[in-house]
């Protein structure tokens, strides 16, 4: 699948909030229309143009029609009342159902239509269950939230207003995510001729100073650090685990990236960033673990394009896959190499296959590997801590907030109002703590 194509189905947040045309992802006002044409059928995708609904329905036609079924179920649509965990009770079943109808499980995008589907935000009637012409009043401001009259909107609006700019922040950084087309938001080829790391410098500003950055807008800036906080989060790791004259003395580096999936596959070209801060290294070997990866690639790995500079100076970027759980990959001699350090972006371990994280945290400590992990939150780096400390990890620095992380806002599609960043927070650990 192209990248085009790729980016076609991942629908932005305007458009599955009915803000944007499915297709053209347009609003109205860009658009030159009064009004989105909504789906007749399923009643969750919104057009500029009947051009861009006939554009659009190859892609839509199978999943619209089991929207079509599942809104035939009168008992699928139970009344929420403005109650949260009922609301995502019935988001849960619903896919349930969709999967049965569609004979297959939903893709990410497909979940993410119902995750983040348009609703009142006090009452959660949704935009699928207002018949027409009644439908969802969204902000005028930031487009994506909604309440279904002007009485609800009158009670949810001051809770609102200290929240638009947030959303209009997270649909500003996703508009310069898409027009990048998957590729890295910033690459500075020039190297750290001066040798000057460790330390890192302080924050994002003085980095940015450092490398020597163009002067970025607000938004472009966000998803710059969005790129780069995978490898500032693992170089500000390294040089608490390895002295300056070790990091120095390296010409590879081996990271083991855990529980990797899409998020680490689509952060691979920004890793060029840490050759370029230790310019002694002259092979990075970054070797993605997790259940949920595409096909293995062999152990030597493939072989990744570095800009120019690295290029001329036979510098080597490789890459390797391995689609199983970390424990059963140092099972295969003949597939495990030693890493440097290893790493978990994002990991929730304390409440997603901890049957797998259990055992692969012990093998790190026994191997007394250098670990960080990192956490979407505060309340989820606390839970992460206590996992590893009840699976015997010795504490290196333990929910500590991450001066790299991502300042792109995201959503969270079950709990209103609340967001989360990539690795916001951090925690350091190596060994067994007895």
């Amino acid at each position: 699948m192209s990248k085009v194509e790729e980016l076609h189905k991942r629908k932005s947040k305007l458009q599955i909030a009915g803000t944007a045309c499915s297709n053209c992802r347009k609003t109205s006002k860009e658009a030159g229309v009064k009004i989105l044409l909504r789906c007749t059928r399923c009643r969750m995708s919104y057009y500029c143009s009947k051009n861009c609904q006939k554009a659009d329905f190859p892609g839509h036609k199978q999943f619209c029609q089991a929207l079509c079924e599942l809104s035939a179920k009168e008992e699928a649509w139970k009344l929420c009342d403005g109650d949260e965990t009922e609301w995502n009770k019935r988001v849960i079943e619903h896919m349930h159902l969709l999967d049965e109808a569609l004979d297959r499980p939903l893709t990410d995008y497909e979940k993410n239509s119902l995750l983040y589907q348009p609703k009142c935000q006090v009452c959660l009637i949704s935009a699928v269950e207002l018949k027409s012409p009644q439908k969802l009043i969204p902000c005028l401001s930031c487009m994506i939230i909604s309440c279904c009259s002007e009485a609800h909107w009158k009670i949810h609006r001051p809770k609102h207003q200290k929240l638009c700019q947030t959303y209009k922040n997270m649909i500003e950084c996703e508009n310069v995510i898409y027009k990048l087309m998957g590729e890295t938001a910033w690459a500075q080829e020039e190297w750290d001729e001066s040798r000057t790391f460790p330390p890192l410098p302080k924050d994002w500003q003085t980095y940015f100073e450092w490398r020597n950055a163009p002067k970025f807008s607000e938004s472009f800036l966000s998803v710059v650090t969005n790129s780069l906080s995978p490898p500032l989060t693992i170089l500000a790791a390294i040089e608490r685990f390895y002295t300056r004259d070790e990091l120095h003395a390296l010409d590879e580096l081996i990271i083991h990236l855990i529980g990797a999936s899409q998020y680490e596959i689509m952060s691979l070209s920004s890793f060029e960033e840490i050759m370029h801060v230790l310019p002694n290294v002259k092979v990075l070997r970054l070797i993605l673990v997790g259940l949920e990866l595409p096909n293995k690639t062999t152990p030597a790995g493939i072989s990744m394009k570095c800009c120019s500079r690295c290029e001329k100076e036979n510098r080597k970027r490789i890459c390797a896959l391995f689609p199983t759980s970390y424990h059963e990959h140092a099972e295969q001699p003949d597939d495990y190499i030693k890493p440097h350090i290893a790493v978990g972006f994002n990991t929730g371990l304390y409440e997603t296959d901890t049957e797998h994280w259990e055992p692969t945290v012990k093998y790190l400590l026994d191997k007394d590997t250098p670990c960080v992990f990192t956490s979407y939150s505060k309340e989820e780096a606390a839970q992460d801590l206590q996992a590893l400390k009840d699976w015997g990890a010795k504490i290196i620095s333990g929910n500590k907030e991450n001066k790299w992380k991502s300042i792109v806002p995201l959503i969270e599609p079950q709990v209103l109002d609340k967001f989360f960043y990539n690795n916001y927070y951090r925690t350091l650990f190596r060994g067994n703590a007895s």
